[in-house]
């Protein structure tokens, strides 16, 4: 365990009580006894993964298409090739805000960015830029998206059923 971090992941109720109870609570006792301030901080476990994603966008994908891809003949670096499918993938949005001077109300386009994006939409835009790579520019990507940053099913909870006499006996997972 790290004298100056300790991380600890969240995925079910009683695990994260056992986690927070076990290990994380001792450890922020000790740091707090020998005089150090601490600060706790949650987030969803799914913010890791997209950030794994969008260096695997930007480490992989868009930096291959770049070395290896011609578009009209011509080489083009890697932050020509993220705006141009950002544009063509994710678009823009139409924001409304207020001019403190005027006090009308403004508004006006902003791109949408990969970090507006979740882990199952940024999955899917990462596809979406492979698959015009492989079909319009005929290059293919070495690495495939890693299976451990797609997005996982949450398995949904079901209730298991005595068959003779109807009685609900215990929620399960499918």
């Amino acid at each position: 365990m790290s004298d100056i971090l300790l991380r600890v992941e969240l995925h079910t109720a009683e695990q994260a009580h056992l986690a927070l109870a076990k290990h994380a609570w001792p450890w922020a006792k000790e740091q707090m006894r020998q005089g150090r301030e601490l600060v706790a901080e949650f987030r969803l476990l799914d913010d890791a993964i997209t950030e794994a994603q969008r260096g695997y966008l930007h480490g992989v994908v868009l930096t291959e298409i770049a070395q290896f891809c011609r578009a009209n003949g011509e080489q083009y670096p890697m932050p020509v090739w993220k705006e141009w499918f950002r544009d063509k993938y994710l678009g823009f949005k139409v924001v409304t805000y207020v001019d403190p001077f005027t006090r009308r109300k403004l508004r006006r386009r902003v791109r949408v960015s990969t970090e507006d994006l979740g882990v199952r939409r940024l999955a899917r835009y990462i596809d979406e830029v492979i698959a015009f790579a492989a079909t319009d520019l005929h290059y293919t990507v070495s690495e495939p998206l890693p299976p451990h940053l797609r997005p996982q099913r949450r398995a949904k909870k079901t209730e298991t059923v005595d068959a003779e006499t109807g009685e609900i006996l215990e929620g399960s997972s499918a």
